[in-house]
């Protein structure tokens, strides 16, 4: 094995095209750098050399699990910033952030991860279909593996890529939540759009421009679309398959409005058990909303009243 920076290894199965495409190779090698093999040490440039009588190590079910849900929650942090961006990381690499907090701060992302395990009804046996369908047509168009996951992976892409491909279908043969599914799917599409996944973050969606961001959703609300078109065709279950875009529509709809929403909710101070805030939420000091109130006035039985004294519309 070289020393010398590895380079990427193309992979043509539609599955491990997915598992590229998705960022979950990249995820999986940001979680554990060893995912290879347990006796390889890190050279310069990622592997050195091998220590002796060391087998490959296996991925389990719950190693791949933590790294989707990485994935997930790197997706949906910039999913966040895309809809309220502020001056963490993810807002400053899109190109598009502000001098204060903004939605991560207030931990939207918890409330569009628990929405969407909730509220998207997205069956296992649908999304599986439409993960196979998007792996199809990947096929047809295979790409690299990442230069950021490259040099954690090595030489041995291959391999990994198929070890991963195996416990991915044991995964998804268990429970499955739609969050985790949704942002594969999202993550898919950012680098079919961009065709790029290299970057920073793990999730190719993060590594987006803010105006990439965009296009994303625009081509997935778009009913002529390729990329819909590439999402649905190869779906083999026809009732799947008629009910595919309005599953997307949904979907599409539900995480543009739940991202601005839990950002300016008070769902991250906000105590049930009291009915009260423990502070002035984030989204009251971005929307300068009833500066003069106290925190404690949130759940109570009355309004503040109508929006500067309109009393009908």
């Amino acid at each position: 094995m070289s020393e010398d920076k590895p380079s990427n290894v193309p992979i043509n199965s539609g599955r491990r095209q997915l598992l590229i495409g998705s960022g979950l190779l990249g995820a999986a090698a940001a979680v554990n750098p060893g995912m290879a093999f347990a006796g390889w040490r890190r050279g310069h440039w990622g592997w050195g050399h091998p220590e002796e009588n060391v087998e490959p190590v296996d991925w389990t079910v719950e190693q791949l699990r933590t790294a989707l849900d990485a994935l997930r929650d790197d997706t949906f942090f910039a999913m966040i910033a895309f809809g309220v961006p502020g001056d963490d990381p993810y807002s400053e690499y899109q190109g598009v952030s502000t001098p204060y907090p903004g939605g991560i701060t207030t931990r939207a992302d918890l409330y569009l991860s628990g929405g969407t395990d909730l509220l998207v009804p997205m069956p296992t046996a649908f999304m599986n279909q439409m993960l196979a369908s998007i792996a199809t047509y990947l096929r047809l168009s295979p790409m690299d593996i990442p230069e950021m996951a490259s040099e954690d992976v090595g030489e041995n892409g291959e391999w990994i890529l198929e070890n991963l491909d195996r416990t991915f279908t044991e995964y998804l043969e268990g429970e499955v939540s739609n969050s985790v599914l949704v942002a594969l799917l999202l993550n898919l599409a950012a680098t079919r759009v961009a065709g790029s996944i290299d970057g920073p973050f793990p999730s190719p969606f993060a590594n987006l421009s803010w105006d990439q961001k965009a296009r994303v959703f625009e081509e997935l609300e778009n009913q002529h679309s390729w990329l819909r078109r590439a999402i649905t065709w190869a779906i083999p279950d026809w009732h799947y398959r008629e009910a595919a875009p309005g599953v997307l529509n949904l979907m599409i709809s539900f995480m543009l409005r739940v991202s601005g929403f839990g950002s300016y909710c008070e769902f991250a101070v906000f105590n049930p058990a009291t009915r009260e805030v423990a502070q002035r939420p984030l989204g009251w000091v971005l929307s300068q909303y009833a500066p003069d109130a106290p925190p404690s006035g949130i759940g109570s039985d009355d309004f503040i009243g109508y929006f500067q004294g309109r009393r009908s519309v």
